[in-house]
């Protein structure tokens, strides 16, 4: 694989998961939906950066995506979960 690929990857794969552990600990609604949106920014970012990587072979652009995309579709999916929550009548 290549290393400046898995520096790139490294480098989201680390704040994303952190993010985790800080919406684990949030203790108010307001700041467990800003977690989620740094989430959903932070791997977007890391989407669009490996979208854009031109000399990567199809191997490492398909499992750079596919990891991606898995953090994604989890912000996504806890971020829908804290709206919900927001927006819901008690």
């Amino acid at each position: 694989m290549n290393e400046t690929l898995i520096s790139a990857c490294t480098m989201f794969l680390v704040p994303a998961t952190l993010l985790f552990g800080a919406l684990g600990v949030a203790n108010s609604s307001f700041l467990k939906m800003l977690v989620c949106l740094l989430g959903v920014a932070t791997t977007g970012i890391w989407l669009y950066r490996i979208w854009l990587w031109t000399s990567l072979s199809l191997i490492d652009r398909r499992t750079s995506l596919g990891l991606a995309g898995m953090y994604a579709c989890a912000w996504l999916v806890t971020f829908l979960a804290q709206l919900k929550n927001l927006l819901s009548p008690r």
